[in-house]
């Protein structure tokens, strides 16, 4: 006898997302988790009609501002580079953008405490532009201050849970 589990029987997945990285799912039991967001944005993004969603964890805002670092090397670090390609790999999976949820976190002034560089502020700003130009809302969006972040995404229920340490955890 051949043993099959059900959706009901599953157990649960977690899988990391990690700094300059994206991942992308339909396996209803999994939830995608970008730990310690700071001045960088965790972006996720989900299509309840068909179950899709995923999670892009960035740090810096323009590939073409660093220097040493190549966006071919690492193409998810940047804004400018990740966003389009994020969004492109779930239209690819059959997402719209009339059903995406989108919900962004970080941009958190930590390193930086007397605002020289900008790089949270500079980070939230590049993700808003690109989703714009891709014309996609933010439904939810917990931005700024000086405390990181973690962002994670149900896959099955589409619910996204931002914990701030100290803070407990929100639910969106």
């Amino acid at each position: 006898m051949v043993n099959s589990v059900t959706h009901a029987q599953a157990v649960s997945l977690t899988t990391a997302v990690n700094l300059s990285k994206m991942k992308i799912s339909s396996n209803p039991v999994e939830t995608l988790v970008a730990f310690s967001i700071g001045s960088g944005i965790g972006v996720a993004i989900h299509d309840s009609v068909i179950g899709v969603g995923g999670i892009l964890n960035i740090m810096l805002p323009d590939s073409t501002q660093t220097s040493g670092i190549s966006a071919g090397k690492s193409p998810f670090m940047f804004a400018d580079t990740a966003v389009p390609s994020f969004i492109q790999a779930l239209y690819e999976q059959g997402t719209l953008p009339e059903r995406m949820k989108v919900v962004i976190v970080g941009g958190a002034n930590i390193v930086d405490c007397n605002g020289l560089f900008n790089i949270g502020q500079k980070n939230r700003e590049a993700v808003q532009t690109f989703l714009s130009q891709h014309h996609l809302n933010i439904h939810y969006e917990d931005t700024g201050g000086t405390l990181s972040r973690t962002l994670s995404l149900e896959i099955g229920s589409g619910c996204s849970s931002i914990r701030i340490f100290g803070r407990g955890e929100l639910k969106v």
